[in-house]
């Protein structure tokens, strides 16, 4: 029984540490989750340099054919397709792995461990460092073997166009999964739309 006078407990914030050490936390777990999922880490980095070899073998010095009109459209067709093809991979690929670590969050979170927007942080951030390398080991490859201009600004421009479609294609996939039920659902919902943006991106249907 309660000691007369006494008060409810009560604390002065609803997690026992700060907004930073809570992110500090979760980038810790999504760090080792990742180290530990070579299905995923290991075979995305195998895929891209297997593609990135493939699509410059098909398009092997198409870089420095730029004389005519269907030269240019050529060495678009390469790099729409390297960035439709990789992209939809890694939105597909990562929506399973969000969906496992969802339930651990739900648990987690349950416990009072940290709230969700540490998590979200950190599942974002924890992506950076991977898409770079895989944009980074895809650029150098087909750079070389399509045979594009070797000047630092172009390539960079190159790379820089590569990591960040890369990157909203994976963060599309975390964010189907994060507002449908499963990752099965998740697949779906996203199918409609790597239609639309295929259909918009600016090749099937160019500007006028």
């Amino acid at each position: 029984k309660p000691a007369y006078g006494s008060k409810d407990l009560h604390f002065s914030t609803q997690y026992s540490q700060s907004f930073s050490v809570q992110c500090l936390a979760c980038l810790w777990k999504q760090h080792w989750s990742y180290w530990r999922n070579p299905p995923y880490t290991a075979v995305r980095f195998f895929f891209t340099t297997f593609i990135g070899l493939m699509f410059g073998t098909i398009f092997w010095d198409l870089g420095r054919k730029y004389s005519n009109r269907q030269d240019l459209f050529n060495a678009f067709g390469s790099m729409y397709t390297a960035v439709l093809f990789l992209g939809v991979q890694n939105s597909s690929a990562v929506q399973p792995v969000v969906a496992v670590e969802r339930s651990v969050f739900y648990r987690e979170r349950a416990a009072g461990m940290y709230s969700a927007l540490p998590y979200a942080f950190a599942q974002v951030i924890i992506e950076l460092p991977y898409v770079f390398i895989q944009a980074i080991s895809y650029g150098v490859i087909v750079y070389a073997m399509i045979g594009f201009d070797w000047t630092l600004e172009k390539f960079f421009w190159y790379i820089f166009f590569m990591y960040f479609t890369l990157c909203y294609f994976t963060f599309y996939g975390m964010m189907a999964v994060a507002i449908t039920p499963n990752h099965h659902v998740a697949s779906i919902v996203a199918s409609a739309f790597y239609a639309i943006w295929n259909l918009f991106s600016g090749f099937v249907v160019p500007r006028p």
